[in-house]
């Protein structure tokens, strides 16, 4: 069973919603991607954030490279 959600948005988020509303047809699917995208980049941050500590961990603070490297691998 889903559940109705009333949101108050600000003139800018109405227009970035109606903005994605173009692109997938409903509010309802548009703000699903957009919660599924939020937490898909959230996931991402955790996961770099939990491998840049095992590895600093095991080898000391990380040079600008490896932090580099591990941005390109989690985007």
């Amino acid at each position: 069973m889903a559940n109705r959600t009333a949101l108050r948005l600000d003139s800018e988020t109405k227009a970035d919603l109606e903005f994605l509303v173009s692109i997938f047809g409903t509010q309802t699917a548009a703000v699903k991607a957009a919660v599924a995208e939020l937490a898909r980049r959230q996931r991402i941050l955790a996961n770099m954030a939990e491998y840049v500590a095992a590895v600093e961990a095991e080898d000391g603070p990380l040079t600008q490279a490896e932090i580099d490297q591990a941005q390109a691998y989690f985007q």
